[in-house]
């Protein structure tokens, strides 16, 4: 396969003529992003080129463990790791372009920078002091559990997303971007814990909004290469996968009747906490979900909605109540999800022609092009 260099050496060398070197390059270009609209229904991104990714992946798990055992749990010892750890992405990323290891080593620099930072000592701020009797019903309430958690926290995540900011502009790794989003989250939240007002919505409320701002993100990589043919779509890949847990579960928690917990799953099976208006108003999000995720082209929604909608199937089957039926209704929800993921996989090109055929062309235009052909 002929790369940009070797056209420049036939161009040096005499065989084509600039021109033609230009038009050689423009055909390649235009055959690229037609290879690019047959296959956009594969949602392809950058994740291994072989064994040898898990092999050098291995290789950094074992080392960085018994590196960090023997530097010590103290900052220095941590910020010694983490300054190790970039001295192999600029082996490992910079110079041999692993995308697996790479991403191992973006999660454990970011998380050394995240808990090297003595914050505590340095402020003076004892977050075991001073603890509520009581359980805390978020992330936001937790961090009011304590004076200066909510500190902590906000400084941690912001010398952290900066650490992957940095990590990501050296190295160009688009994985990075996820504990870049994750890290301001965090900080989102724990601001949050001081500005918004105690309130059982505050959590599903907040995280929704940051999973928005993540979607946002992740879109405005997606329409800058609506073909998917370069490096932006594999950083929008990663921000969708932050972004719909975010809203999947902070959506559910808000209509859920107990908006204190996390999950409509509790002891006894999934469909216990469920009522019959519960179950609709899921399976009336997953629809408007998959809808959103047909049109744009991305599962990441879909994969975040299923657990949801098990439980409201489940629910459905097992008639609400745990018993006899619990096993019969567990397989058969099982076996109606699975379908459902292998129509809508089947079909995906299918209904994205006719979705789209339905959309306005402003907005068709700012969305990836659908495939001629299945």
């Amino acid at each position: 396969m002929l790369e940009d260099t070797d056209l420049d050496a036939a161009v040096a060398e005499g065989i084509v003529s600039p021109a033609q070197g230009v038009a050689l390059r423009e055909l390649a270009a235009r055959r690229t992003r037609e290879r690019a609209i047959s296959q956009g229904h594969e949602e392809r991104f950058r994740f291994m080129r072989g064994f040898n990714d898990i092999f050098f992946a291995v290789g950094v798990a074992l080392f960085v463990a018994g590196f960090a055992f023997l530097a010590g749990g103290y900052p220095g010892g941590l910020a010694l790791t983490a300054a190790v750890v970039w001295a192999l992405s600029e082996l490992l990323v910079a110079r041999l372009r692993l995308v697996l290891p790479g991403i191992l080593l973006a999660i454990l620099f970011v998380g050394l920078v995240f808990i090297a930072l003595p914050v505590e000592r340095l402020l003076g701020i004892d977050v075991g002091q001073a603890q509520s009797a009581r359980s805390p019903t978020g992330l936001i309430d937790a961090m009011r559990s304590a004076p200066g958690v909510w500190l902590v926290v906000a400084l941690r995540g912001l010398v952290a997303a900066l650490a992957a900011g940095i990590f990501y502009f050296r190295f160009k790794l688009p994985f990075t971007l996820l504990p870049l989003a994750a890290s301001l989250v965090a900080v989102v939240l724990a601001v949050a814990s001081k500005l918004v007002p105690a309130a059982q919505i505050s959590d599903p409320l907040v995280l929704l909004g940051c999973g928005l701002a993540v979607f946002t993100a992740a879109m405005a990589f997606d329409a800058s290469d609506r073909e998917r043919s370069t490096r932006r779509a594999d950083c929008a890949f990663w921000l969708h996968l932050l972004a719909a847990p975010l809203i999947v579960h902070s959506l559910i928690w808000l209509v859920s009747p107990a908006p204190t917990a996390p999950s409509v799953a509790v002891r006894g099976g999934p469909w216990q906490a469920m009522t019959p208006e519960l179950a609709a108003v899921i399976v009336f999000i997953f629809s408007v979900l998959a809808l959103i995720a047909i049109a744009i082209d991305r599962r990441a929604l879909l994969v975040a909605g299923l657990t949801y909608l098990g439980a409201a199937i489940g629910y459905a089957i097992g008639g609400g109540r745990a018993g006899p039926s619990v096993a019969f209704a567990v397989s058969m929800t099982l076996a109606l999800l699975g379908a459902l993921v292998l129509v809508l996989g089947v079909g995906w090109t299918a209904l994205r022609r006719l979705l789209i055929a339905h959309m306005s062309a402003s907005l068709v235009n700012r969305l990836p092009p659908v495939p001629v052909r299945s």
